[in-house]
């Protein structure tokens, strides 16, 4: 059943249309990527959706009752509240449910027997199962496993949200998004900012949400192929859709383009047949058949004619041949050390590259990936160590906020400078390529956005490469097909790479090495030089991180066993408690609770046990279900063990 529907969708800015008629249906469970050139209109269609931003025209259709969770690119946070504050501000309604169930229960206390007793205490009782619906016994666990998870120290708890760092933000709302539960979370650009063990975090937890429809915007390739059961393709205004995951829709998409072709082949020989026609018998005895012609081939040109499909053989090929090669020797580190205060960030770093070598810089969020690229750049000096470039080595360095471009200059002369043999039209053609068209490759640098210059920069570098380039997240601002684009070119480019990036279906098509930061290792030296694919380094990195949690997990328990428990403290039953308790337990007698808690016990031990199988495990719907069980039976047991705490403590 379809929980939103999207009819005849239109929205424009100025004379500029980015939504033209888009139709579509969103059923429950569904995990929809939306994919589509810089500027296409995935943004504005997820706004219009979340009610962010208004339609010129058509209609989103909401299932009535349908909670929809919107997670932007742009964090919507109020900066004066605490981080705590703004995450459990997801839980407001929880909270409005339980302060009635609290002015519920006290005013129990004073009404005596009677209809208006029963209907408060009928109330109460609604109150109570809706608040186990919502997870409300749960709650405090369910906000600090998302903290916790999210990266979160307890310091960090206090901090107002002004204060925090972009990625922080960025968390903050994935938090809130994770415990709202919506029957439709929209999620735009959700990788921005995460690490690779984040982006693996939000994989699962995502994929835990079976029964959640999701519309998620994003440009990483791997986490739509993992993630994703449908693509909708945005392209001219237009939506098409495709069902599958982000490599099945690639290949969906080559079948359907070659269709188009073979279309629209066809369609240029009618139309050909047709002008030829109307040429020859124009000016002669048909000429009146002729006009009837012209008019319909024009009328069919307009409306129903079909454009020809852009495919592989209409892109830019761009082949980076390095004019001038360095030596042999491209690069010695030696003793490198670096960090700020008392906090390292690596130490002790030694490796040497030569000359072709392709290396993939990873780690997590602040362990100095960008840090340690400004040192060999020579743009920040380490504190210890030395770096030695070898004989030959020119250095070109993109970083997405310092670009290096003359502000004077307009796009297209910044280009034409950067070559000087490229003649107007591969100018034009690269500018294009890079998102840059018409007459906005005559806009001049000063007036361009930080995306907009870091993508000239991009173009200047393809342009006229070095024979060694330092990239710092060269995906951030480029769309997919860019991506693509620009994986192909850095194939062809025989100098020496050292690329940062999150984006791991980037640096599995660029890199055959990988150089990982590894300060959650305590064991090992902090850093790694592999000949391994980026796939293949995170898979031994979750092995060996697994192995080093086992490890503590173990040291651990064997430290409990040997440390004598404290004697329990006297637990102190307070009297508002009692009023969450099930009418059915107050009316029971200790004997009775006793029974039922070894039932509920039962119950809790079994759904433990299956949720351990791995049929159920395997199965979203049935682990999903599993859990509910399990988290039931454990309230239940709770309320059931208060009750006989205070029956126990009402015959002292």
């Amino acid at each position: 059943m379809s929980i939103l529907t999207i009819r005849n969708l239109k929205k424009a800015f100025g004379a500029q249309s980015v939504l033209h008629d888009v139709s579509a249906s969103v059923e429950a469970g569904d995990r929809i990527g939306v994919v589509g050139p810089n500027g296409c209109g995935k943004t504005t269609l997820l706004k219009i959706i979340a009610g962010e931003v208004e339609a010129d025209g058509g209609q989103v259709n909401p299932q009535r009752g349908t909670v929809i969770s919107y997670v932007s690119q742009q964090p919507r946070l109020d900066p004066s509240q605490t981080l705590s504050e703004q995450i459990k501000a997801a839980l407001d309604h929880v909270h409005q449910i339980e302060a009635e169930m609290q002015t519920v229960a006290e005013s129990l206390s004073s009404l005596p027997p009677g209809a208006e007793h029963d209907a408060a205490m009928k109330r109460f009782d609604h109150l109570q199962h809706l608040f186990e619906h919502v997870g409300g016994w749960e709650i405090d666990r369910k906000v600090d496993a998302v903290i916790e998870e999210l990266g979160f120290r307890p310091s960090d708890l206090g901090t107002p949200v002004g204060q925090l760092s972009g990625g922080q933000k960025s968390r903050v709302q994935l938090a809130r998004m994770l415990l709202e539960a919506a029957d439709l979370i929209i999620l735009d650009e959700p990788t921005n900012h995460l690490d690779m063990n984040m982006l693996s975090w939000l994989e699962e937890k995502l994929l835990e949400f079976s029964e959640s429809a999701m519309l998620i915007v994003s440009h990483d390739r791997y986490f739509l192929d993992r993630v994703a059961t449908q693509i909708w393709d945005m392209s001219g205004g237009k939506l098409e859709i495709y069902n599958g995951a982000y490599s099945a829709y690639v290949e969906q998409r080559e079948l359907r383009r070659l269709t188009q072709e073979r279309q629209w082949q066809q369609q240029a020989k009618f139309i050909e047949k047709q002008e030829e026609y109307i040429r020859r018998f124009q000016a002669g005895q048909r000429s009146r058949q002729a006009r009837g012609r012209k008019t319909r081939l024009e009328r069919y040109k307009s409306e129903d004619a079909i454009s020809r499909p852009v495919g592989p053989g209409d892109e830019m090929v761009l082949n980076l041949k390095v004019e001038k090669p360095s030596g042999r020797e491209v690069l010695k580190v030696k003793g490198l050390s670096h960090g700020f205060g008392d906090a390292p960030l690596f130490n002790n770093m030694e490796f040497e590259l030569p000359r072709g070598r392709r290396v993939g810089i990873v780690g997590p969020n602040g362990c100095g990936k960008s840090t340690l690229l400004n040192i060999l750049a020579s743009l920040t000096a380490p504190n210890h160590g030395s770096v030695n470039w070898g004989h030959g080595v020119s250095i070109q360095y993109y970083r997405q906020e310092q670009q290096d471009l003359d502000t004077a200059r307009t796009i297209y002369q910044e280009l034409q400078a950067t070559r000087i043999t490229a003649n107007r039209q591969q100018i034009y053609d690269l500018a294009a390529l890079f998102l840059f068209s018409g007459d906005v490759v005559d806009k001049p640098i000063a007036g361009l956005s930080g995306g907009e210059k870091a993508r000239v920069c991009m173009a200047k570098m393809l342009l006229n490469p070095s024979n060694v380039i330092l990239m710092d997240e060269p995906t951030n601002h480029l769309d997919l097909m860019t991506c693509e684009v620009v994986e192909d070119a850095l194939q062809t480019y025989d100098g020496t790479l050292l690329i940062v990036s999150h984006d791991r279906c980037f640096l599995d098509s660029t890199c055959d090495m990988i150089l990982a930061i590894e300060p959650w290792d305590p064991a090992g030296p902090g850093w790694r030089l592999v000949e391994e694919s980026c796939t293949d380094y995170l898979a031994s990195m979750q092995a060996r991180m697994h192995a080093i949690a086992e490890k503590h997990r173990k040291a651990d328990a064997r430290a409990a066993a040997v440390t004598p428990k404290p004697a329990p403290a006297a637990k102190k039953v307070t009297p508002d408690l009692g009023a969450k308790i099930p009418h059915a337990y107050r009316q029971m007698t200790v004997s009775q609770l006793e029974e039922e808690i070894a039932r509920l016990e039962r119950h809790v031990g079994e759904a433990a046990a299956a949720l351990a199988k791995p049929e159920i495990a395997r199965d979203h719907k049935q682990l999903a279900q599993g859990n509910a069980d399990y988290e039931k039976y454990k309230a239940e047991l709770a309320l059931c063990t208060l009750a006989w705490e205070i029956k126990m403590a009402s015959a002292q």
